[in-house]
């Protein structure tokens, strides 16, 4: 896939793509390579930019079997996903995690996005959902009933499964924790960028790190921890914004697994129970992972508006810029009454100016 599209001739400016360069893009945003035959055909003719013939042209070509490019790369890019395993956990607390568990954690995100994409569903089942896709690795690591058949499939989930959505899934719990514990910061960060669309500002310089609990000490959680750091001036005003968002993910360990109590190598005194409640910027709080997927989904036009900066970026190769958030939020809107499906969403973008301008 070539880094570099030419667009343009920079000895006659306009302000929008011709046919044969929005044909490129097109075939380039969703099949990572050069248009086809009917593609060009359309190009050629000068009615690709018309709505009906570019809609016709987007149905057929997410019919493709070329689409599966478009499929596995992009929610590679939005979520992060090349950063699972980036720290192997140490195999002295998590005996379980091997390379085949860390396989299926990114796969399970590829082919629920897969599943979303293929039935058109609202932008909510990212955020909170009743069903999920596995392989019979992964059903066992989040103990679902065993499955007959290898292979992933989807499965519906219960309450007490704690999972459903994008933000329960090991791979997105696991690239946002170190090898040997996790880090609510980070979470926090995460979802700050990848559901919010904003990037916090960097610490500042010279943060002490979180230290081990002494062993003479009652055990400390990492929450306690970073609790006691915030109450720094330099520190406070950004942790007040991140924490709660990392912290509503306290039930799950370093890989993602499930857990009441928080495994503390050194003090006195018993493991803590975890608590994953918190309080947003808004004054909104949560007591459970669930009940904070709740509040994201009740503020899922938030979402929206950041889904498609991140498409946006995907499609056209560079970041957004502040020039580009009304034709986001446009985008976002049109599609609001159709529930924001993710189809739907897909076609404002292609249809839209910001697609279309150079």
């Amino acid at each position: 896939m070539s880094d570099y599209i030419e667009e343009g001739d920079p000895t006659k400016p306009r302000d929008t793509v011709n046919d044969w360069e929005l044909a490129s893009r097109l075939s380039y945003f969703l099949w990572s390579s050069m248009p086809d035959d009917d593609l060009f055909a359309a190009a050629k003719s000068g009615t690709l930019k018309q709505p009906e013939v570019l809609k016709a042209q987007l149905k057929r070509m997410t019919a493709d079997p070329r689409i599966a490019r478009f499929i596995e790369s992009f929610p590679l890019q939005w979520l992060q996903l090349h950063r699972v395993g980036m720290f192997p956990p140490d195999p002295g607390l998590y005996p379980d995690y091997d390379k085949w568990l860390e396989k299926s954690m990114v796969l399970e995100t590829q082919a629920y996005f897969a599943e979303v994409f293929a039935n058109n569903l609202p932008l909510g089942d990212f955020l909170k959902s009743d069903w999920t896709m596995v392989n019979p690795r992964l059903a066992s690591f989040y103990e679902l009933p065993q499955l007959s058949s290898s292979g992933f499939q989807k499965v519906t989930l219960r309450p007490e499964n704690h999972r459903g959505g994008l933000l329960t899934q090991a791979a997105i719990l696991s690239l946002t924790s170190d090898g040997t514990r996790h880090r609510p910061v980070h979470r926090g960060v995460w979802v700050s960028e990848a559901i919010f669309g904003r990037t916090p500002p960097p610490p500042p310089p010279n943060v002490e790190p979180l230290e081990p609990t002494p062993s003479d000490k009652p055990k400390a959680t990492i929450r306690d921890q970073l609790q006691a750091h915030a109450t720094h001036t330099t520190c406070a005003s950004c942790h007040a914004k991140i924490d709660p968002l990392g912290f509503a993910f306290e039930n799950y360990d370093a890989i993602g697994g499930w857990r009441m109590h928080e495994r503390v190598a050194s003090g006195t005194g018993n493991d803590a129970v975890v608590d994953a409640s918190g309080m947003l910027p808004n004054g909104k709080t949560f007591q459970t992972p669930d009940e904070f997927k709740q509040l994201l989904v009740a503020d899922v036009d938030r979402f929206a508006e950041a889904f498609v900066e991140q498409l946006a970026t995907y499609a056209l190769r560079r970041v957004m810029t502040v020039d580009d958030k009304a034709a986001i939020k446009a985008i976002a809107s049109q599609s609001k009454p159709d529930q924001y499906r993710l189809r739907s969403i897909l076609e404002n973008l292609v249809l839209s100016d910001l697609f279309q301008k150079r």
